[in-house]
C-alpha cells in the first residue's frame, strides 16, 4: 500500500467535503496533526480508524483501502477483495507497530547513554548533553528505520533526512567537544559505507 497515494485520496476526498483537516479530525477523534501526516504521506490511521474515516469521507471501506473511487457502488465484495483488504489492514499495523518498537528500544537508550557518556567525560554541560543525545538518537533511529523499510520508498527518504540530519548534528557536536577531526572524518566514512550497503541491500 503505498502511503503517498493513500494521503493524496483522503486529502482529495476531504476536500470534496469542504472540510478542514481539524473537522475531519474531531469527527474521527484523532488530531489534526495525525490528519495531516497521513495527507503527507507519512503514515497510515490505526485499524480501528479506517472505519471511522471512510465513514467521514463518504467512501466505502474497499475504496478507503485502494485509495481510488470505485465508479459503481457495490457493497458485495469478493473472496478475494476482502482477503486482500485484510492483508493490508495487517501490514500497516504490523509496520506502524514495528516503526515504533524501533523508536522505542533505540532513541530513548541512545539519548541517556549518550547524554550521560558526555556529561560524565566532562565533554559537554547537561543540557548540551542530552541535545547531543537527541541528535545520536536521531542518527541511529534514522538509519534502523530505513534499513528496516525496504519497500517503503517515500518513508526511507524521510528516514534518510533524519539520519543525515542526525549525523550532521552529532558530528558537529563532537567537533565543538574538541574531538579529533581525522576521527571525525573516519566516523563519516563509515557511516556513509553504511548507508551505501543498505541502499543498494
Amino acid at each position: 500500500m503505498d502511503a503517498e497515494k493513500f494521503g493524496s485520496f483522503i486529502a482529495a476526498c476531504r476536500k470534496e467535503k469542504n472540510m478542514t483537516q481539524a473537522e475531519l479530525a474531531q469527527k474521527i477523534k484523532v488530531t489534526d496533526k495525525a490528519v495531516s501526516r497521513w495527507e503527507r504521506g507519512k503514515g497510515f490511521p490505526d485499524i480501528s480508524i479506517l472505519v471511522p474515516l471512510s465513514d467521514a469521507l463518504d467512501i466505502s471501506l474497499p475504496e478507503l483501502m485502494s485509495s481510488e473511487k470505485s465508479s459503481k457502488r457495490n457493497d458485495n465484495i469478493s473472496n478475494n477483495d476482502l482477503k486482500c483488504m485484510i492483508t493490508d489492514v495487517a501490514e500497516i499495523d504490523r509496520k506502524n507497530r514495528r516503526d515504533n518498537r524501533i523508536i522505542t528500544w533505540t532513541a530513548y537508550p541512545v539519548v541517556i547513554i549518550t547524554a550521560l557518556w558526555a556529561v560524565l567525560s566532562s565533554h559537554a554541560s547537561i543540557l548540551a548533553a542530552w541535545i547531543f543525545g537527541a541528535a545520536a538518537a536521531l542518527a541511529i533511529t534514522g538509519l534502523c528505520l530505513f534499513a528496516f523499510n525496504q519497500n517503503d520508498t517515500s518513508g526511507r527518504r524521510i528516514y534518510g533526512i533524519f539520519m543525515i540530519l542526525g549525523t550532521g548534528l552529532s558530528l558537529l557536536f563532537l567537533y565543538l567537544m574538541g574531538f579529533n577531526s581525522l576521527l571525525l572524518l573516519c566516523m563519516v566514512f563509515i557511516l556513509f559505507s553504511t548507508v551505501v550497503g543498505i541502499a543498494i541491500r
